[in-house]
């Protein structure tokens, strides 16, 4: 599932009941706004580690940015 899709689904459930990578593509859209950096590529990044949104919550900001390089 794609960044876009993930959004597209989290939107349709509600925040409340999204879970899974529509959850993390939520967090990370939320995350982007405070920190500089770009949605996609953390999602792909924590996608490829097999983050959830819990961990990906609890990344500090180098670590939440290196997200777009993995």
């Amino acid at each position: 599932m794609t960044y876009e899709d993930a959004l597209k689904a989290s939107k349709k459930i509600g925040a409340s009941k999204a879970e899974g990578l529509p959850l993390l593509a939520m967090t990370i859209s939320t995350l982007a706004l405070v920190h500089a950096i770009n949605p996609m590529l953390a999602f792909d990044g924590a996608v490829k580690l097999g983050l959830t949104a819990a961990q990906v919550r609890n990344l500090d900001p180098v670590s939440l940015g290196d997200l777009m390089f993995v």
